[in-house]
């Protein structure tokens, strides 16, 4: 599309300033466009996960939300890394991504607080926040997509979650995933 607002741009005579203004415009947007689509892709996926691992990038993650949203968020991982494949850590850092998405659009919390923890032979990862609190109605929403995503993530691992909220106590998540029998380090 740029490439083709360039073409066009080069063909038009000066005297076409209302044209070429517009394609200027039209360049910009695409600009900004490709922008937001590259922070959109890091966001989900982003390098830090497959380069330093699923700790650090929830660590990150958590700074970034609190940076962004003005809600803390800290950390506390009871492990330096752990083997995982590629889509495990990926389902597992985009379920804490809608986890923070949640809190951010409906707790009105001010703070949130996540644990990645190995059990025996399971990985769990809590996060808790201190908003408003989820009722058990939005609990089963059906049109709460980002639940559902939690929960059909969470079965594609063979995990567990469990969602609960009081008023005015907040919410949390804990997710529990069954981890192979060896590539735990930490």
């Amino acid at each position: 599309l740029k490439m083709d607002l360039f073409w066009l741009r080069k063909r038009l005579p000066e005297d076409q300033r209302p044209c070429l203004e517009k394609i200027q415009s039209m360049v910009d947007l695409t600009d900004r466009t490709i922008d937001i689509m590259k922070r959109i892709s890091t966001d989900l996926r982003p390098s830090m996960l497959d380069d330093l691992g699923l700790v650090a990038a929830i660590q990150w993650q958590a700074e970034e939300f609190e940076k962004r949203m003005g809600i803390k968020c800290a950390a506390a991982v009871d492990f330096e890394e752990i083997e995982l494949d590629e889509e495990k850590r990926t389902a597992i850092f985009r379920i804490f991504q809608e986890t923070l998405t949640n809190i951010a659009r409906h707790a009105d919390a001010t703070r949130a607080r996540v644990y990645l923890r190995k059990k025996a032979k399971r990985l769990e990862l809590e996060v808790r926040d201190n908003g408003k609190g989820i009722t058990e109605e939005q609990i089963s929403d059906s049109k709460a997509y980002g639940l559902l995503g939690i929960r059909e993530r969470v079965q594609f691992m063979e995990g567990e979650v469990t969602i609960s909220g009081a008023p005015d106590r907040g919410t949390k998540v804990l997710v529990k995933i069954p981890l192979p029998d060896i590539g735990a380090a930490g």
